[in-house]
């Protein structure tokens, strides 16, 4: 069915509209009520840019090279500086964007849903993105992955409304091109589309737009390091180092794998019989799904063979793709012909595939476990600063510097305590020397595997032999539920 064959009455056009904006009231409700009652900490990567751009605030140049940082975003540390005013809140507020940026993406879905079956596929969608815990976990510790999950299905939900569009497709497509470098490949594409009916001229002009995002990336990269593709370059580097890279022949594999671990094994089923049937049904609706699924799988395998990080993460695209695959799959059987045998067949199997997801879905999903990660997350975020604020630990910091285990905590100890190296050092770097005085922090062993601080996370490290002893002369001082604190003052120090 072309994309002027339903021609929906000013009814559904008000119906569509009222159902928005009641799912926007009650899921932005429900996001403010957990902030609120959670207050999650930024992550890793969230604080380090929050960091950089804190830097640039001060005139300082910022530390892309620094010991297993992320990598930078452009974007991130544009908004970065404009939360800055916000003080000690701006982690908070970054997550909070993170989270607008969780909504958006839930109503494009609901949108590209609605466009592919009505109201009713609508729906289904958006309740099947919706209960994708990664992806609200996610955006409830602050990644850009949501976010930028939503800049894309705006764009491809305008594109597929009317075609060749542009204006506001190119704005969130370039946006999202200084998120992640993924989407220059969405641009290129799109310069293919737009481009093939201008002149010359025209293509010029969309060329230009196509350039905006890789050329302040590179820029970024340029002027604060020298090297116009130190991203990429440093990324592959850290991946390779923390054994994040995969051998090329392993990759097909994991692509499905973390397709799969983030879709769930009956969601993934449904994908792929709702390919299958719109292939059959010929639903020109989802063309653009498809190539979002094909062009994220593809970047996917660059990424990873390039030797850069393979995390879930990155194959978020491909994964609200197939979502509204497998929303055809239950929905699809409304835009068949009224009385056919085939139409029932297909809800009737429908209903018996979606009784079965229902299913397995209670039977494996465990809230409590859920809200003791969230809540412990911001715990740690506490007790860390406890920690490096109790009276024996600020006598000893005098001394010296402060170590901890690995990276994990540096961006913590920099945004509430400017502790830049040689003021905190990570034991996990061993070409700094051993510690001989000031202040070293370990994990309690019993939250050390935990993800924000597993001491065991890469091999490199040999967590438990080297990272979580004291060293040499290193006396115990104080302690808390999720750090202890180990201090050595040389004779004469302050």
């Amino acid at each position: 069915m072309s994309t002027t064959e339903r021609k929906r009455d000013g009814g559904d056009e008000r119906l569509e509209r009222y159902v928005m904006i009641a799912l926007i009231i009650v899921i932005s409700g429900a996001v403010l009520v957990g902030l609120l009652a959670y207050q999650p900490p930024a992550t890793f990567d969230t604080l380090s840019s929050l960091n950089w751009s804190r830097d640039i605030w001060e005139g300082v140049m910022p530390n892309f090279a620094g010991y297993r940082v992320p990598t930078e975003h452009p974007l991130m540390l544009a908004i970065g500086l404009l939360l800055l005013p916000f003080g000690d809140a701006a982690p908070q507020m970054f997550v909070a964007l993170a989270l607008v940026g969780y909504i958006a993406l839930l109503i494009a879905v609901f949108r590209f849903g609605v466009f592919v079956t009505g109201i009713f596929g609508g729906l289904v969608a958006i309740g099947l993105m919706a209960t994708r815990l990664d992806v609200a976990w996610l955006a409830g510790v602050g990644f850009l992955d949501p976010p930028y999950a939503a800049l894309i299905c705006w764009a491809a939900y305008l594109e597929a409304r009317s075609p060749r569009r542009g204006g506001l497709v190119w704005v969130l497509l370039i946006l999202a091109g200084l998120l992640r470098p993924e989407a220059w490949l969405l641009l290129g594409l799109y310069f293919l589309w737009v481009g093939y009916p201008l002149s010359w001229s025209g293509r010029f002009r969309i060329l230009c737009y196509t350039a905006i995002a890789p050329l302040i990336w590179l820029a970024t990269d340029w002027f604060v390091t020298g090297n116009p593709l130190f991203s990429m370059t440093a990324t592959s580097r850290n991946a390779v180092d923390l054994g994040r890279s995969r051998p090329f022949e392993t990759l097909p594999y994991y692509t499905l794998y973390w397709t799969n671990s983030v879709l769930k094994l009956p969601l993934s089923i449904l994908a792929g019989l709702g390919v299958v049937l719109a292939i059959q049904q010929r639903r020109t609706q989802l063309i653009l799904p498809a190539i979002l699924v094909a062009t994220t799988w593809f970047s996917y395998l660059v990424i990873a063979s390039g030797g850069l990080a393979n995390v879930w993460r990155y194959i978020l695209i491909a994964v609200v793709g197939l979502i509204l695959f497998a929303t055809y799959a239950v929905t699809g059987w409304s835009k068949v012909e009224r009385g056919s045998t085939f139409k029932k067949l297909w809800a009737g199997a429908a209903l018996l595939l979606v009784i079965a997801g229902f299913g397995w879905t209670v039977t494996h999903l465990n809230l409590t476990r859920i809200d003791e990660d969230v809540r412990r997350r911001r715990a740690i975020t506490d007790q860390f600063r406890a920690i490096m604020t109790n009276p024996e630990v600020l006598k000893a910091r005098r001394c010296g510097a402060v170590s901890v285990p690995n990276q994990k905590l540096l961006p913590e100890a920099k945004w509430s305590f400017h502790l830049d190296p040689p003021a905190i050092i990570p034991r996990s770097d061993t070409e700094i020397p051993v510690q001989t005085e000031g202040v070293a922090i370990l994990i309690n062993p019993a939250y050390e595997s935990r993800p924000d601080l597993n001491v065991n996370e890469y091999a490199v490290d040999n967590g438990w032999e080297a990272l979580q002893v004291p060293p040499p002369g290193f006396k115990f001082i104080a302690s808390n539920e999720y750090f202890l604190a180990y201090g050595r003052c040389a004779p004469g120090s302050p």
